[in-house]
This record gives C-alpha cells, sequence and structure tokens, in this order.
C-alpha cells in the first residue's frame, strides 16, 4: 500500500512513555529502483517498515509498507548505510496511520503517515509497464506527465484561439474547454487540425519569399563590376 508521510524534525509533541518505546533504524539504500531510506520499526519478535522514496526524512514523501524483517536488521546494515537509530513511539493511532515519533541519535523526526486508497497496485503496475514498453524508469514518467500536459494544455489554447477567430461569439470556449480536458493529446490534436485547415482556407497563407524585379540600375556601374572582378579572382 502507498502511503504519504509529511516530516518535521524537531516537531513539538508528547514524551513517550518507556512502556511505548521501541526500537527503530533508517537506512540509505540504493537498489534496482533507485537511492531510498529504508525505515525499520520494532514489533514483537520482528521488524515492520517502510520504503521511502528521497535522502531525508524531510517534507513530504511517498512510502510503501515493506516485508516483515529479522530483529538483526537493528544492529545490522549489510550493504546499506545507517543514517540514524533510537526509539520511536505513535504519538497517535498506529500501524500504518498516525503520527510516528523517531527519537533518533541524531534528531527528532514528527511522521504524519497517510494510507493513500486512491493508488491501486494495478494503477502501479500499469505504469511500470507502461515505462518498460517505452524504454524508460519508472520515475522518467514524472516529467513525461508533465510535459505531456503543458502540450495538450497548448493545444487546447490554439484549438479555442483559432475556433473564436473563425467562429465569433458563437464558439463555446468554456465549453469546449471542458470536452478537451479529460482527452488524450492526440485527441485534441486532430480536433485542431480540422480547424487549423479551415483557418488556412479562409487566410491562405502567404508565400514565404516573392520574386522582385531589379531596376536596370542596379545591373550596371562601377559597384557591380568591382563585384564581378572579386568573383573572377
Amino acid at each position: 500500500m502507498l502511503h504519504r508521510l509529511q516530516c518535521e524534525r524537531g516537531g513539538e509533541t508528547r514524551a513517550g512513555t518507556e512502556g511505548e518505546l521501541r526500537r527503530f533504524v533508517l537506512h540509505r539504500h540504493r537498489d534496482g529502483g533507485g537511492a531510498h531510506l529504508d525505515l525499520r520499526l520494532e514489533q514483537d519478535g520482528y521488524l515492520m517498515g517502510y520504503r521511502i522514496d528521497g535522502p531525508t526524512l524531510e517534507g513530504t514523501r511517498w512510502a510503501t509498507v515493506k516485508a516483515p524483517h529479522p530483529t538483526t536488521w537493528l544492529t545490522q546494515d549489510g550493504e546499506a548505510v545507517r543514517e540514524d537509530e533510537g526509539t520511536y513511539f505513535w504519538d497517535s493511532g498506529g500501524g500504518h496511520e498516525g503520527v510516528l515519533v523517531l527519537c533518533g541519535a541524531r534528531d527528532t523526526v514528527c511522521i504524519w503517515v497517510d494510507p493513500v486508497d486512491d493508488v491501486s497496485a494495478g494503477d502501479v503496475a500499469a505504469l511500470r509497464a507502461a515505462a518498460e514498453t517505452m524504454g524508460l524508469g519508472l520515475g522518467d514518467l514524472v516529467a513525461l506527465a508533465e510535459d505531456g500536459k503543458t502540450a495538450r494544455d497548448r493545444a487546447v489554447a490554439r484549438y479555442c484561439g483559432l475556433g473564436r477567430e473563425l467562429d465569433g461569439e458563437s464558439f463555446d470556449d468554456g465549453l469546449w474547454r471542458r470536452t478537451l480536458a479529460g482527452e488524450r493529446l492526440g485527441v485534441v490534436q486532430q480536433y485542431l487540425h480540422g480547424l487549423e485547415l479551415r483557418f488556412d482556407r479562409k487566410y491562405p497563407p502567404l508565400p514565404v519569399s516573392q520574386p522582385v524585379a531589379l531596376e536596370e540600375e542596379a545591373c550596371g556601374g562601377e559597384d557591380s563590376l568591382r563585384a564581378l572582378s572579386i568573383l573572377r579572382k
């Protein structure tokens, strides 16, 4: 399950009681999915935790729940780098939702943990499959989505601009923006192509350049003779 983590260093919270305190370890790791943090929380005989995107526990982070791990990871690091360790408690909630407080050797961090119910495993699988088809990493889809939205917004704006020019007040700008808002870029471009053809028929484009006859005087004189002599050399 995907979680949104809002992290705040040194946030004010109540102090945990001795019965609430359990151990945690924070590892920095890199694998096939890229650089990330592994937060491991002590339970009764095992560790639960989160795989967290990004190199630090600051601001908004996204995380997925990790499979249970043995408690030996509290004292071993393997290929990971130990970023911090200490005790933790839930200031409110618990399990996989609420306010988690990490009392580390380096810092105290309050983490608001919120599950994201509108993202399913099927959505993530579809994104991964799309990335593999295009030969991209899953993280590359973020920039691609931003570029695609920018291109679609520009295509919609151009469509509406041409529509107002061609149809005047009868063109319903708001209706067309709502209609095209959920369409793929290719569909918007098809609509746009139709208006561009109409626009070109109404306002035929002028040639890029037109031949201009030179005056007879421009073909003679000292300047022309000097230019010809340079070319002959």
